[in-house]
């Protein structure tokens, strides 16, 4: 199969419209329209039912599509494990990561790997909820992402363990919010008449939170919630309330005023963060490196 027109029916699949799809393609709708037509008449079947709005995959199409990905990841394996047989003097490494933690763990990494591969091009997509199904769909090599993951197609490689802290403006919170026996540790059920500000559910460190509040059985008072950590972080050392932060949220957010940071009654369970990959698919030298440079890295920095 021509890896080219598999690629316009998977993103003509994906934009469920074919004028989108030629405008991203590069290409002019009745040119794909006709790449598309001459393809299901060689095959016999129809791929796209195009009396619903948006068009739709018809069941051969959705089977046509699934194996069209699965040639192009095999294509893909194939050509990385060329790039290593011609000693990675070109080559690309796609990177899903956060834009926060991108701005803390990024700078540490790529210039020594870019140091021992100059050639090799590296791309980032920022995201938040959708890195693993970029991963999975084949938009990105690797992933640099606080855990859990469940998926059992994604391997997981631990990088490093962060702590999650209360942050507030300094003097916000007096020793009366703190465990009895141990004069700088927040006791959690003590917090039930400050305003928390917190990220919005379905981030990872709001489920993280939001796990640890059912657990105590204890009932949050939100003032605010946001989408940005760093936003809760920079309202909290304003004076507005208190909120939940990793280590990578210090190291990369100035505060407002000077601030009180505090660890929390589980504060043991600190969460871990990992580098991901698809299980099946062929790491090259360069990706490897790259895996093994960051673990080192972070292996040798105190959080």
């Amino acid at each position: 199969m021509n890896l080219k027109k598999l690629n316009y029916i998977i993103t003509i699949a994906e934009l469920q419209s074919f004028s989108k799809a030629a405008s991203k393609l590069y290409i002019s709708q009745p040119s794909l329209s006709q790449i598309v037509l001459n393809l299901e008449n060689d095959l016999g079947i129809q791929i796209f039912n195009r009396t619903t709005t948006p068009i739709s995959l018809t069941y051969a199409g959705e089977k046509y599509i699934q194996t069209a990905k699965e040639i192009i990841r095999l294509s893909n394996n194939l050509q990385k494990e060329f790039s290593d047989i011609s000693n990675m003097k070109k080559g690309k490494i796609t990177i899903g990561i956060t834009p926060l933690r991108g701005a803390f763990i990024l700078p540490l990494i790529l210039p020594n790997f870019m140091k021992k591969y100059p050639g090799i091009e590296i791309k980032i997509i920022e995201g938040d909820k959708n890195l693993e199904s970029y991963l999975v769909e084949g938009k990105v090599d690797l992933v640099f992402t606080s855990l859990p993951t469940t998926d059992k197609r994604i391997t997981q490689e631990l990088l490093y363990k962060e702590r999650i802290m209360l942050a507030c403006k300094k003097g916000y919170l007096d020793e009366s919010y703190f465990l009895d026996d141990n004069s700088d540790i927040i006791d959690i059920n003590k917090l039930n008449d400050i305003n928390l500000i917190l990220t919005k559910k379905g981030h990872r460190i709001r489920n993280f939170m939001d796990s640890m509040f059912d657990s105590h059985e204890f009932n949050p008072k939100i003032l605010l919630e946001t989408d940005n950590t760093s936003t809760a972080f920079r309202l909290a050392t304003s004076g507005l309330g208190a909120c939940f932060v990793s280590d990578m949220v210090i190291n990369t957010t100035k505060a407002i005023e000077k601030y009180d940071l505090f660890n929390i009654e589980d504060s043991n369970s600190k969460w871990s963060v990992a580098i991901l990959y698809l299980t099946n698919s062929y790491l090259n030298n360069c990706e490897r490196y790259l895996i093994d440079l960051s673990k080192n890295i972070f292996n040798n920095i105190k959080l």
